[in-house]
């Protein structure tokens, strides 16, 4: 069975090489298992023209850690082009909401040198919906599976710079320290600009995406992996 990672594409090269690592450490996970990469729009190959060489079975993971409305309209519309070649399509759920997205962030953290803190709070910024969908997500899935060990944990997204302001002043009025991550798979556009947001308000940024944790590519893997 081929595996399709079905992921967003952008002009920033480094979101390619972000997907790249995740199909890369899948490979690593899975040997013998073939791992095929698609894009929803910029980069390449499309769905429509990896479509042309799939057959058997294959299952698209649509790599996606906000729900948006690519989830509820681009990645159908992706599935019939990939399987106009004759392939056998079975599309996963998208990568969120699961609570190893959460433990790829605590990698992260680990990786920047931030170990776990009561002292610590963590804001996590994602790109945002115009209908609040990945904001209600991300509080849904710290809600019930925020790590321990942290000071306060809270999300937004870009569409909420004040969140980003009122995390500053609650850790400051607690006495502590405030850290942001970008809730992204790789970084690009969206990344920066959560580095940016996070420059402006004199709060730390945890740089990378996450995707290049292992948490991450154990969560594609258990997608991909029949019920």
């Amino acid at each position: 069975m081929t595996t399709v990672l079905l992921a967003h594409g952008s002009p920033d090269p480094r979101h390619r090489q972000g997907i790249e690592a995740v199909a890369d450490g899948l490979r690593s996970a899975r040997p013998g298992t073939p791992v095929r990469l698609a894009y929803l729009e910029t980069d390449e190959p499309s769905a429509a023209v990896l479509g042309r060489e799939l057959t058997g079975d294959v299952v698209v993971v649509p790599m996606l850690i906000t729900p948006a409305y690519h989830a509820r309209t681009d990645v159908p519309r992706a599935a019939r082009e990939l399987a106009a070649g004759g392939a056998q399509v079975r599309v996963t759920d998208p990568l969120a909401p699961h609570p190893l997205l959460l433990d790829a962030v605590v990698e992260r953290l680990a990786s920047s040198g931030h170990a776990p803190d009561p002292g610590t709070d963590v804001l996590l910024v994602a790109g945002g919906s115009s209908d609040g969908t990945a904001r209600r997500s991300l509080d849904e899935l710290l809600v019930d599976h925020t790590p321990p060990g942290w000071g306060r944990w809270r999300g937004t997204t870009l569409r909420e710079p004040e969140v980003v302001a009122e995390a500053v002043a609650q850790a400051e009025q607690a006495g502590h320290r405030l850290v942001v991550l970008a809730f992204t798979l790789a970084e690009g556009v969206l990344h920066d600009a959560a580095e940016r947001l996070a420059a402006e308000h004199g709060a730390d940024f945890v740089r990378g995406g996450l995707g290049r944790t292992r948490s991450v590519v154990d969560l594609v893997a258990l997608r991909a992996t029949p019920a």
